[in-house]
């Protein structure tokens, strides 16, 4: 039963508590009216009216509520277009471009508005009043950033500024001038924080768009064992700096591995970020026997996490410098598009070589603009052609426009924006060849034989569709005028679109 007082209240035409009940009402009111709605509209309709309306909002902790409130009815809708996202052929078309503004701006405005209550919060001084509804929200706002950080990775698109900046100046304000020791309040929000860091520091733009969800989990879990402190003057003393990164709280990005860090840089205020306990994680996990258990247990398969401690132990650095130029090429992405476009169409541009071409075609290419070029690989935009469902460890065939020669690569890197999509290509091998291949009991199989492999060691290669065979399985290349003995070394690398193997000689 209300109490006199409680009444009394509600009897005053402008007293505070009516106003909140109302505005509060009204927000639950609007949330109501996206029942039944498509992921799509749900997520607009968030993002326009309903979030809007809880700015009125004047108590805080009502404020968060209906924020929580919002969440949960984005999670009804936002899996659903994510995947749709990552899954869409690129450059992003209108419909998936359109549902990623949608979303963007719906984790944007959570987050803004997450951010607006820390801020009044720390704006009055009522940090110790207000503590667990400070860090609460402080951590909603660094995790709604986080996920519209993957969104953008989804599509190979750069994080903004923006998300960077915001990301550090949360830090900053529970982190605080004196470097206080973290808390059951403030712990979560450094694993937050070092979670979006370290998923930056992996470079996501270099795995396929299948990866991205485990890549995302693992760092995840990794980010416990990373420390985070204050950067010291001199960095030379003490322990290697391979895995450790720098980030400086007033630029608009995660920050760069140490190692790299420019002569005569000013390092006043910057973050030293140390992953040295990571790379031992992820060695523990690379290296663990069968059944038995370590901590982090990482779900991803051993040749993913190898990928993740190249790119934490800053070993992926580029081993020669590019020229850049200007020429134009035609690209074909897939395996069985490669096969087709190498057996038969390995012709120049010229007209006189028209009559020769293979007219059964299997594959569609598209036109790039070739805008550097060093002695192991390429950089590709995008100008016109078929589009793609493109990832990080395709396999590629490129043909400069005028030329007979074709590259065949594996895709490294992909960069989306408004303007533009970028590819970055990895060399494999100077002479590659499609070839029959036979096995004890199997049927015969197309694949692609790499003669050598300068980037990888003294050995032949063999690229095949996944699960088509096995390490130290022993195999029959047929090649024109010749039959090669191989075993199946080492898989170098494997994801749902092929399998690359090193090959080994049989002895004699």
């Amino acid at each position: 039963m209300d109490s006199p007082l409680q009444l009394f209240r509600e009897l005053l035409p402008f007293g505070q508590l009516s106003a909140d009940q109302k505005s509060a009402a009204a927000v639950r009111g609007l949330l109501d009216t996206v029942a039944g709605l498509s992921p799509q509209e749900t997520v607009a309709k968030l993002a326009s009216s309903v979030l809007p309306s809880v700015n009125q909002q004047r108590n805080m902790h009502m404020r968060f509520k209906l924020l929580e409130d919002i969440r949960h009815e984005a999670e009804q809708a936002l899996p659903t277009m994510e995947t749709g996202i990552a899954q869409a052929v690129l450059p992003l078309p209108l419909e998936a471009t359109t549902a990623a503004l949608h979303a963007d701006n719906l984790l944007k405005g959570l987050a803004i508005a997450y951010a607006g209550i820390a801020r009044s919060i720390n704006k009055s001084q009522l940090n110790g009043a207000l503590s667990h509804l400070y860090h609460r929200s402080v951590q909603r706002a660094m995790a709604m950033i986080a996920r519209r950080q993957l969104l953008a990775y989804r599509a190979y698109a750069t994080p903004s500024a923006t998300s960077w900046l915001t990301l550090h100046e949360l830090y900053q304000m529970v982190r605080g001038p004196q470097s206080e020791p973290l808390n059951g309040e403030t712990a979560p929000i450094e694993h937050e924080y070092l979670g979006a860091l370290l998923f930056a520091y992996l470079e996501p733009s270099k795995f396929p768009r299948g990866d991205l969800e485990a890549v995302n989990i693992c760092s995840r879990q990794l980010a416990a064992y990373a420390t985070i402190g204050e950067l010291a003057l001199d960095t030379s003393a003490g322990k290697t700096t391979d895995s450790c990164f720098v980030a400086h709280p007033e630029e608009g990005s995660p920050g760069y591995p140490l190692m790299r860090l420019p002569a005569g840089t000013s390092t006043f205020g910057s973050l030293l970020i140390d992953c040295t306990q990571v790379l031992a994680a992820l060695d523990r996990n690379i290296t663990r026997r069968p059944g038995k258990t370590v901590e982090p247990d990482l779900d991803a398969p051993p040749a993913l996490l190898q990928l993740l401690r190249v790119a934490i132990g800053g070993k992926s650095a580029r081993r020669f410098s590019r020229t850049r130029f200007r020429p134009r090429g035609d690209l074909v992405t897939g395996f069985q598009a490669v096969v087709s476009f190498l057996d038969g169409n390995t012709f120049s541009r010229r007209s006189v070589d028209a009559s020769s071409r293979y007219d059964g075609r299997d594959f569609s290419s598209s036109e790039w603009s070739l805008i550097d070029e060093s002695p192991d690989g390429f950089r590709l935009r995008f100008i016109k052609g078929e589009k793609s469902n493109l990832g990080s460890g395709d396999i590629a065939a490129l043909q400069p426009r005028e030329s007979s020669k074709i590259h065949v690569c594996l895709v490294r890197r992909i960069s989306t924006s408004q303007v533009r999509l970028e590819l970055g290509l990895q060399l494999m091998s100077p002479q590659v060849s499609v070839v029959d291949v036979s096995s004890e009991n199997e049927t015969e199989q197309r694949a692609i034989f790499l003669h050598s492999l300068p980037a990888y060691g003294k050995f032949s290669g063999l690229i095949v569709p996944p699960g088509t065979y096995q390490t130290d399985q022993t195999i029959l290349l047929k090649l024109p005028g010749r039959s090669l003995h191989r075993k199946i070394g080492t898989c170098m690398e494997a994801n749902e679109g092929l399998e690359f193997f090193a090959l080994d000689l049989l002895p004699d």
